[in-house]
């Protein structure tokens, strides 16, 4: 993204000019505490393409630094989400792990992860890039619907992870390598600047691996991100960029239920078969050029190719029997995804005065090309027994009846037309509109099998428009109070896997008034959002199995995010969320649930994280997380219970070139920490864990 990129370019400058190495791995702390903050001067693309600060945005918008990270330890994109207000995981393999709630809204249909701004498609259900941090300069996060930027199925939130990128500057490099409990060793390098007046260059590699807290529950992760930026006149860039990675995550498919809980010595058992594998590999090459065609006209262009390959084999379904006193293994399965888009998007975006007043608008055309194709061996027969202590896990092929085959193929063509502009009327007022129509051909083809299923083919087509208007007063330039009212779309199904080509998209509304503010030089940054999201057109079913689209469900809300400087050595990061989402009208067959809480979302979220610097060079820091309960059943009956996970860093930077860091996790090691149900189990959190690093640059 480009205005990522002018940011990169800008703070590079402003750190040239004060003669600071520009060091990708540290960040000096021997005078102070970091002044990191909300980050309320800085863009956020999350939320908007016209390189607007988020103090203007009429929206919440927050973002994850990549110093952050490191001194948090956040290598994986969802335990750094997870921090952001209102967020909570709802993760398993089957979703790639990284699956959230948001706004009393869960999953990947209603929140849209983006890389560098592009949206992989999701094919049933799974995102899994990027694999890891590392690769990543920053995470913006915009709460609410993003359907202007982004398309269908974003009334939640949009997460957009932005990678690093080369820039023209001196060649830094750096090197960090990291061990801990569960048998953690991570090894990265990173390396990027200037080559010559024309050519700058970016170069991250990771290789991650853990034996895990559950037993037999390995992972292994490879990560490389590469970028050539060619500048070939003042006005005109060229950064080709390619993304790899491979995954071999925790074949972990949660913990079964004795008596309503789980007994603290089975925790750490894995009741998965021996050979249990889940896999993923992405790659992203893509070539973004910037044109500045004249003072008021600047020409943005993406061309990207995403492959997506998965594969599922594992025994998925456990469920103890009491009368016997061992655990039933059923669900094996086999699953195999192949995806492949080809996209481009387009815009030009305006910077010119309308009738004395500033104004700047993006037009633009997005295209996606999607071919998926699902194997498995559906339907997924098979039952084997293990002690519920001491599982023997035993191998695949030792419960599994059907064969791996075909199932289905996919494709899919989307387009979109999009608007997006703000007009400045004055020093105080701002306004900001945005549209977007979106276009989706979708063709099925089912395969015949020997299961029973029979050779059928679907062929439609889903349309919608999403429009955003609001409004922005600025008493200050230190302050905004604004007002804002989205229309958003939303997918019941998923855009790549559907299987009734009659049900219509759901469509969305959000309401929601927010204050920013940032006094004291910056040292005390706070904002406040109030929301209330309407979701229409839900599936429910009458007495008689009728499917019918005249559910409703709704959310309103408030958040609080604040960062707060008191002291040159001691900083506060606090964010709390509060949300009443309710089935507003939804029935299943004769069950009517409608005033109920839907499942998987809590209605309060908290973050705190403290830092002090206890003496030049060395910073103290740690804090909690909490997420509230969740519902595991639409009747209200059943809840994943709330939790408390305190982390803590200690960090020495012996030069300003290597730093070494100390990180407890989960330091109470509580037996609460779940992040998601899976059927009748649930998959549980990483126990207590301390890890050691250290991070040189050169």
């Amino acid at each position: 993204m480009i205005t990522a990129s002018c940011l990169l370019l800008a703070a590079a400058h402003a750190n040239s000019q004060t003669n600071q190495p520009d060091m990708e791995v540290v960040e000096v702390t021997g005078q102070a505490v970091p002044k990191r903050g909300l980050s309320l001067e800085s863009e956020n693309s999350a939320g908007s393409r016209l390189g607007t600060r988020m103090l203007d945005l009429p929206a919440s918008v927050s973002v994850i630094s990549k110093e952050a990270l490191q001194v948090k330890g956040d290598f994986s994109g969802l335990s750094a989400v997870t921090r952001a207000p209102g967020f909570a995981a709802s993760a398993s393999p089957g979703n790639g792990g990284t699956s959230t709630s948001v706004r009393g809204f869960n999953g990947h249909s209603s929140v849209v992860n983006t890389y560098d701004g592009t949206r992989l498609y999701v094919g049933a259900g799974t995102v899994s890039f990027p694999a890891d941090t590392w690769t990543v300069e920053r995470i913006e996060v915009l709460r609410g619907p993003g359907s202007v930027i982004n398309g269908i199925g974003a009334i939640g939130a949009t997460v957009n992870f932005v990678p690093k990128k080369p820039t023209f500057e001196p060649i830094r490099s750096e090197v960090a390598v990291t061990a801990g409990s569960f048998d953690l060793q991570r090894y990265a390098l990173g390396s990027g600047g200037q080559i010559d007046e024309n050519f700058a260059y970016r170069l991250d590699a990771v290789y991650h691996s853990t034996d895990g807290y559950i037993d037999r529950a390995d992972e292994e992760r490879r990560a490389v991100a590469g970028a050539l930026l060619w500048k070939l006149s003042e006005d005109l860039q060229v950064r080709l960029s390619v993304d790899w990675a491979d995954t071999e995550a925790a074949p972990y498919w949660g913990t079964p239920l004795v008596d309503g809980d789980i007994p603290n010595d089975i925790r750490r058992n894995n009741y998965n078969v021996a050979d249990g594998l889940v896999e993923y590999e992405d790659t992203w090459p893509r070539v973004h050029v910037a044109w500045q065609i004249n003072d008021s006209v600047r020409l943005r262009s993406d061309v990207y190719y995403l492959e997506a390959d998965r594969h599922w084999r594992n025994a998925e379904s456990y469920a103890y029997v009491e009368e016997t006193g061992l655990v039933d293994r059923e669900f094996y399965l086999e699953i195999l995804h192949d995806q492949e888009q080809l996209g481009t998007r387009n815009d030009l975006l305006f910077d010119f005065d309308f009738a004395g007043m500033g104004s700047r608008v993006s037009v633009g055309m997005e295209v996606n090309q999607i071919d998926f194709a699902h194997t498995n061996n559906s339907p997924y027969d098979g039952l084997t027994s293990v002690d519920l202590t001491n599982p023997n896990p035993g191998t695949w092929d030792e419960g599994v009846v059907n064969e791996t085959t075909p199932d289905y193929d996919t494709d899919t063509l989307q387009y979109a037309v999009f608007f997006d502009g703000v007009l400045e009327v004055n020093d105080n007022w701002q306004v900001a509109a945005g549209v977007r129509y979106d276009d989706i051909d979708y063709e099925r083809e089912d395969f015949a099998r020997s299961n029973g299923q029979q050779a059928g083919e679907i062929d439609t087509d889903f349309t919608g428009t999403s429009w955003r208007l609001g409004g922005v007063y600025k008493p200050n330039e230190d302050t905004s109070i604004y007002a804002q009212y989205s229309k958003a779309l939303d997918g019941i199904q998923s855009l790549l896997t559907a299987t009734n080509p009659d049900l219509d998209l759901a469509d969305g509304e959000q309401w929601e008034l927010g204050f920013k503010q940032q006094l004291l030089d910056g040292q005390l940054q706070y904002t406040v959002a109030l929301y209330d999201i309407t979701k229409n057109n839900l599936i429910t079913s009458d007495p008689g199995g009728v499917q019918r689209q005249i559910g409703q469900q709704s959310s309103q809300g408030i958040e609080f995010e604040l960062y707060w400087r008191p002291l040159s050595v001691f900083s506060v990061e606090l964010n709390m969320a509060f949300s009443d989402p309710e089935y507003d009208q939804f029935a299943r067959g004769g069950d009517d649930f409608s005033g109920n809480t839907p499942r998987g979302v809590p209605e309060e979220t908290g973050n705190l994280w403290l830092t002090w610097q206890a003496l030049p060079g060395w910073n103290v820091s740690g804090g909690a997380r909490y997420v509230g309960e969740r519902y595991l059943d639409d009747a209200n009956t059943v809840a994943l219970p709330d939790y408390t996970v305190y982390d803590a860093t200690l960090q020495w930077q012996a030069n300003e070139n290597l730093v070494f860091a100390l990180r407890g996790k989960n330091l109470s090691d509580t037996d609460d920490f779940v992040l998601s149900p899976y059927g009748d189990q649930w998959i549980l959190g990483d126990g207590r864990s301390v890890e050691v690093g250290v991070r040189f640059g050169l």
